[in-house]
């Protein structure tokens, strides 16, 4: 007989708990706690203890003032209200029904079999009954589930305003997680205010009508039952549930912990590989998981003997309840096994209902904690910048055209409130022309922006724009006539054209006339690339759509959207650093066109030679100006701008005038942007082929877990003892509603107390076989997802540089995470589920038979729709717990997510109606099942073909067994998942890399022309190791086969000399280190070190020798010295006084020790925690820490100010002596003392010599240095 509650719930069938782990584990995951997704599917049940702690949490100290209650607030208007009434109203109806049916089946049993018209009248009134509750069902999941959705796109709405209405210092100092806000808060909130508050209504409705239902029955063992178990119970739960939580707290910690150093390591994965830093990393990843699935352990065993308590505990009542009964039969004379079964039905399923008020007391706890943490966000007051105000004056285009003056304007940052940005600076910015700021970092520079932008108000003195103080206008109009391109490139989901218009702000333009501003826009900042992609000016990019875009590229695309507004104040925050000399110039030439049509651009420099030519120069240092006037007059003062010219200065002795000719950079873009056209070879989603069987793949398993293999084995036994349980049960209720049933029969209280006795016997073995198959998938699981995640990352680690093609971190980091988790199931917990639904079902099936065939063979063929009701059920829940987690995932920008909320709302609206109509069908259409039961079951006892006893040995045994085998198709998602999960990491196991140690390849013949190249004559000496070659080198990357990154290179290179590789973005400057690392091999060709070719040499071995400075300093967690020492060399060890060494010749040592933990400082996720050029400077340390024979530097400077380029050039040249230098570098003032320079253009190298002699030759070196010329 179905579950009393009609819920899913690990509640009693006809009094006796149902033995079902799956349903379990499908209950526990149902739960909202949030778990790291990897963490094994515990056997934690859905019993936790209603604390006083936790109803605190939802109501708070006053339950008249609810921050949960708050979260209804949201939603004020009539239709909402009505809503809710109603799903309250339904609910509460929804209690009432089951307990009448319990009754209704006590009556049945009492008279059983009952006369025909008394049978008829009884069935009438259960399918009466259950058809209404079915209705009432419907109408509160239908509600609820509305309410939810209504309740979170509210709360979405007010939370995007509200966050694009707070001024910055409030993310300053607070730095709220807005992608978790409108993510993970939201869906939180969704959960707790959807369905479940329906079902936790109609538990309370229930448990009270079942109380009072059972009372009016039979007070006496009403009391009985209630004074046992509902104390024992609650013992179980205190002590179960505070051991699961505290160790759930410390796993998912260190898992955390542990997912931090794998997604860094995988967000750098360049950098992991030069370094050989795979081990070390994957070995503190391992140490983090070993930790983490050492507290999952004595979670799952706690959790296992808290359900094995419960177990024991329900069928110990199960057997005090028969005793009694039959103890208070036999003094009264009075057949009662219907009120006996009507007692024990009604009040151990409702001890029950208490032990699931904590899962949803702990559901809407997180919903009222997410909602605390909104609401701290829209209770912020009101401030003064806040681009939804309609208060102060309306800035016009006039106002705005006028000078910014600073007068003794002092800024301290909310977040660093020690250190004062600007100290009483005074300036004036010139209208109608360009204003250049230069200066170190933390000069104040970006403050000045931050300040004109509005994003700050001053600490004290005035700035003002024209006659008008700042603070007069009102935020948005100020922002109108203001555009604004950062250093960090920002693209929004979308199509180029989509970004670029986001620059018209709100706007009531037709679309022919957007098209024609934007493409006016992308010519001015020199978009030509965009021609060359997929869908030209419509390609989508960001998440979802096009994702090659370089970082000039997106640079540029960020200046149109400024650029169309026509902005009276533009400004600029390094908009030029990702460029390289000729885009540089054309960008350059569209801001002084802007400038020149009258708009004030106010520009911050790293690059002088950026700025040099602009009218107004101002140098600042430490909050204040230092130095103003043009470029002329602050060479002539000969201060501290003239040093700084000095340290970038180029030796140009070319006189000659000249324009750069365009054609070999349009043909650079053009290749490249055409290579996008491609296809990527590999894909995110699937990682190996999906031919492997499903038998193969848990082999592989199991082998994997074979360590636990006796473990695995115990826990089998322990399930299949689980489902055997079922056939006992079904034996003794039969045994004891025929002896309760018959009070003349010889020796009744003999056998009343045997089959009591029995059910306690039964007691027993639940304990054990739950409790023990639940302590060792546990165990099994926790050790297999460590070990799978450990694997995944070393695999992932591993792979060649083409394989990460296509792959995002992201997706990668989800498949590390997810798949373990999901194949946990395939270690055990599936496998025992599947023992213990199979020996009860089979089992049942046979006993049947046996016992009544007739009456089994009509059931038997129900037992389909029973199954179905049984998978349909757990399926909704399933899917629902989905939709609201990935409903609104897509959302990825606060810009696009006030577009996005209604499309979501209105799929959800539809799925609600959908599956929460199946959902109150599959709780109703058991009961129409046990009415053919009675009905067909009766009518064979009454001709005397069985008996009760033979009756109820039978319906227990079948229709129990039914309820629970739809379990296994519950488990079918799982499976699946679990399937593609085993693919995706055995066939990443399997990956073999095609960088191998001693893969030689055939180089081929180049029958080009190839580079010409000087010779250097004279074979080098190599015993000083650092010789380098490269011989008709061609490449194709493996995804754009058809598009050769280098074409024909040669390349010589002596030990110890200094070369840099110069050109445009996309010559193949980069290219060239990527070979040297061996991140790939050449198409055709070869590479040598050392006269040999790097092919034939162990990788290891190869990298060790060289040493690595990316363009991005990517550093992981940990401390400063910890990063360091990442760095050394296979088989070196690093001191702490090395490392101090080598900092203090990169100009770190005395900035690190200034810090309160020196070295053991945390640098944070990617160096979060420093500065930018202390990152890099970390970097370069990292590099020298192996003393390389060779030293790569990649753009080692591109976002670094002159001073902190200057330190970091003089660590290099200290360090280059003696070794092979190679730079490749956009700023050419860092490679102009290089022994030689290689020019490269579409993959060929053009031109080779030192600086002078390619500023003598007049080609594309030397349009370049006069792009960049300062003098």
């Amino acid at each position: 007989m179905p579950s009393a509650n009609g819920r899913r719930s690990v509640s009693s069938d006809h009094g006796r708990p149902r033995p079902s782990m799956a349903n379990i584990e499908t209950e526990a995951n149902f739960e909202t706690t949030t778990m790291n997704s990897a963490q094994p599917r515990s056997w934690h049940t859905n019993f936790v203890f209603v604390s006083r702690k936790l109803i605190q949490q939802i109501l708070g100290k006053n339950p008249f003032k609810s921050s949960y209650l708050d979260l209804y607030k949201i939603v004020n208007d009539a239709q909402s209200r009505a809503i809710v009434c109603a799903g309250i109203l339904f609910a509460i109806a929804a209690g009432t029904p089951l307990p009448i049916i319990g009754y209704i089946f006590g009556q049945i049993i009492t008279s059983f079999p009952p006369p025909e018209d008394v049978l008829r009248t009884r069935l009438y009134e259960l399918i009466g009954v259950a058809c209404g509750y079915f209705l009432v069902t419907t109408g509160y999941a239908i509600a609820w589930g509305l309410t939810g959705e209504r309740i979170s796109r509210r709360f979405r709405e007010v939370l995007v305003e509200r966050l694009l209405g707070l001024e910055q210092a409030y993310f300053d100092v607070n730095d709220p997680d807005v992608t978790n806000l409108l993510t993970e808060k939201i869906e939180s909130i969704q959960i707790g205010t959807s369905e479940k508050v329906g079902i936790f209504i109609q538990s309370i409705s229930y448990f009270i009508a079942a109380f009072v239902v059972g009372f009016i029955l039979n007070a006496k063992l009403t009391g009985i039952l209630f004074a046992a178990v509902i104390p024992v119970m609650s013992l179980i739960l205190v002590f179960g549930s505070s051991r699961v939580a505290k160790y759930t707290k410390a796993a998912t910690q260190y898992s955390e912990a542990a997912g931090r150093i794998a997604e860094s390591a995988i967000h750098a994965v360049k950098v992991v590989q030069a370094f050989g830093m795979a081990d070390n990393l994957s070995k503190e990843h391992y140490r983090l998981l070993k930790l983490s699935a050492r507290y999952a352990v004595r979670k799952s065993v706690s959790a296992a003997l808290m359900l094995g308590m419960v177990y024991f505990t329900a069928y110990s009542a199960n057997a005090l309840a028969f005793w009694e009964g039959s103890r208070i039969a036999a003094e009264s004379g009075t057949n009662n096994a219907g009120t006996v079964y009507a007692v024990v039905f009604l009040i151990i399923d409702a001890s029950f209902v208490v032990g699931q008020f904590g899962p949803f007391l702990g559901c809407f706890a997180s919903a009222a904690a997410s909602g605390e943490s909104i609401f701290k966000i829209l209770n912020q007051p009101q401030s003064e910048i806040n681009i939804y105000s309609e208060s102060g004056q309306e800035a016009t285009e006039d106002d705005m055209r006028a000078d910014l003056v600073f007068r003794g304007v002092t800024f301290v940052y909310p977040a660093r409130t020690s250190a004062r940005a600007l100290d009483e600076l005074n300036l004036t910015l010139k209208a109608g022309q360009m204003n250049a700021i230069v200066g170190t970092s933390g000069c104040g520079k970006s403050t000045l922006v931050s300040l004109l932008l509005r994003l700050y108000d001053i600490s004290s003195g005035q700035l003002t724009i024209g006659d008008h103080n700042i603070k007069d206008f009102n935020v948005r109009s100020l922002r109108r006539y203001t555009a604004l391109v950062d250093q960090d490139s920002v693209l929004f989901s979308g199509s180029v054209l989509d970004n670029i218009s986001y620059g018209l702000g709100e706007h009531t333009l037709s679309e022919e006339v957007v098209l024609e501003r934007c493409t006016e826009a992308a010519k001015a900042a020199n978009l030509d690339f965009v021609n060359f992609l997929p869908q030209g000016i419509h390609t989508r990019i960001g998440n979802g759509g096009y994702t090659q875009l370089s970082g000039g590229q997106t640079q540029r695309i960020c200046l149109a959207r400024a650029l169309v507004k026509k902005p009276a104040l533009l400004l600029l925050d390094e908009p030029t650093a990702a460029l390289d000399a000729n885009s540089e110039r054309l960008i350059m030439n569209a801001v002084k066109s802007v400038a020149a049509s009258g708009t004030t651009v106010v520009m911050v420099a790293h690059r002088l030679s950026t700025v040099s030519d602009s009218p107004n120069i101002v140098l600042m240092g430490a909050g204040k100006v230092i130095e103003q006037g043009n470029h002329d007059e602050l060479m002539q003062l000969g201060g501290a701008y003239n040093n700084l010219i000095n340290a970038q200065q180029l030796n140009d002795s070319d006189e000659s005038s000249g324009e750069i000719s365009p054609a070999s950079a349009s043909q650079t873009i053009k290749r490249k942007v055409s290579q996008s056209k491609d296809t990527s070879a590999s894909s995110e989603s699937t990682m190996l082929s999906p031919e492997a069987g499903f038998w193969r793949l848990l082999l592989r398993c199991l082998r994997l877990a074979e360590p636990d293999s006796p473990i695995i084995a115990l826990g089998l036994a322990g399930s299949i003892i689980s489902g055997g349980i079922i056939l006992g049960e079904a034996i003794v209720f039969g045994n004891l509603i025929s002896v309760l049933n018959n009070l003349d029969s010889p020796n009744f209280r003999d056998r009343a107390d045997f089959f009591s006795l029995m059910f306690f016997v039964l007691a027993l073995i639940a304990f054990f076989s739950y409790s023990g198959n639940g302590c060792c998938f546990g165990i099994v699981s926790s050790h297999f997802v460590a070990k799978i995640q450990h694997i995944s990352l070393t695999s992932i680690l591993r792979q060649d540089m083409q394989w990460f093609s296509g792959r995002s971190v992201s997706s990668l980091m989800t498949s590390l995470n997810s798949d373990a988790g999901q194949l946990a199931c395939l270690s055990g917990v599936a496998i025992g589920t599947i023992f213990t639904v199979c020996v009860s079902v089979t089992g049942g099936i046979i006993l049947a038979h046996v016992v009544a065939w007739k009456i089994a063979v009509v059931l038997l063929a129900a037992v389909p729709v029973m199954i179905t009701a049984g998978y349909v059920r757990l399926r909704v829940l399933a899917l629902a717990e989905n939709r609201h987690r990935s409903a609104y995932n897509d959302a990825a920008s606060i810009a696009a997510e006030a577009c996005r909320v209604k499309e979501p709302y209105d799929k959800g609206v539809r799925f609600t109606l959908i599956t929460n109509t199946l959902l109150a069908l599959s709780f109703s259409i058991t009961y129409f099942v046990y009415a053919l039961a009675y009905w067909w079951g009766a009518r064979q006892v009454r001709n005397g073909s069985y008996s009760e006893r033979d009756f109820f040995i039978v319906l227990p045994a079948l229709l129990f067994s039914a309820q629970s085998a739809g379990q296994i198709f519950s488990l079918s998602p799982e499976m699946s998942r679990a399937g593609v999960a085993a693919r995706n990491v055995f066939g990443l196991h399997d990956q073999q890399p095609t960088i191998v140690d001693g893969n030689t390849k055939q180089s081929g013949t180049s029958t080009g022309s190839g580079s010409s190249v000087p010779t250097l004559g004279e074979k080098p000496d190599i015993s000083s190791g650092g010789w380098i070659e490269f011989k008709d080198v061609s490449l194709c990357y493996p995804s754009k086969p058809h598009h050769p990154a280098l074409q024909n290179v040669n390349i010589s290179v002596k030990p110890g000399e200094f070369i840099a590789l110069v050109g445009p973005s996309g010559a193949g400057k980069s290219t060239i280190v990527s070979l040297l690392q061996r991140f790939y091999d050449p198409t055709t060709g070869s590479v040598q070190l050392d006269g040999q070719d790097i092919r034939e040499v162990a990788v290891s071995q190869h990298r060790g020798r060289l040493g690595l400075v990316p363009q991005e300093p990517d550093l992981f967690p940990g401390s400063i010295s910890y990063n360091i020492g990442l760095g050394a060399a296979p088989g070196q060890s690093v001191t702490q006084a090395d490392i101090e060494e080598i900092c203090a010749k990169c100009g770190i040592h005395e900035f690190i020790m200034s810090l309160p933990e020196g070295y053991s400082t945390e640098c944070g996720t990617n160096g979060s925690k420093l500065s930018g050029g202390q990152k890099q400077r970390v970097a370069v340390a990292r590099a020298l820490i192996r003393s390389p024979e060779v030293l790569l530097l990649d753009e080692y400077t591109s976002a670094l100010d002159a001073h902190s380029e200057q330190q970091i050039k003089e660590a290099v040249d200290g360090a280059s002596v003696g070794r092979t230098t190679i730079v490749v570098a956009h700023r050419l003032s860092t490679v102009q003392h290089a022994d030689r320079i290689f020019v490269f253009d579409d993959g060929r190298v053009l031109e080779v010599g030192s600086h002078a002699e390619l500023v003598a030759q007049g080609g594309l070196y030397a349009s370049m240095v006069k792009a960049q010329t300062l003098a």
